[in-house]
């Protein structure tokens, strides 16, 4: 099974209002070109600050949206290494 179609049958298994989430957000992605971390660092300070702050804008948006999506407590520390 591909993913496109793996997510086609977990969306499928979503209530409505968390498919329309999902495809409000593949259409924000479909529609932005994805940076890495070294082309993001690559750009202007200010141009780099922007697209930050739209993101961390989209974020908040998202999650004031969506409060289960929200972690209180981890019963580990998160491993970023």
């Amino acid at each position: 099974m591909s993913i496109a179609e793996l997510a086609a049958e977990k969306v499928k298994r979503l209530p409505e209002a968390q498919a329309q989430a999902v495809l409000n957000y593949l259409t924000e992605l479909s529609g932005s070109p994805a940076l890495s971390a070294a082309e993001l660092m690559r750009l202007a300070p200010a141009e780099r600050r922007r697209i930050l702050a739209d993101q961390a804008r989209q974020a908040e948006l998202l999650y004031r949206q969506n409060p289960e999506w929200i972690v209180e407590e981890a019963e580990a520390p998160l491993n970023y290494g």
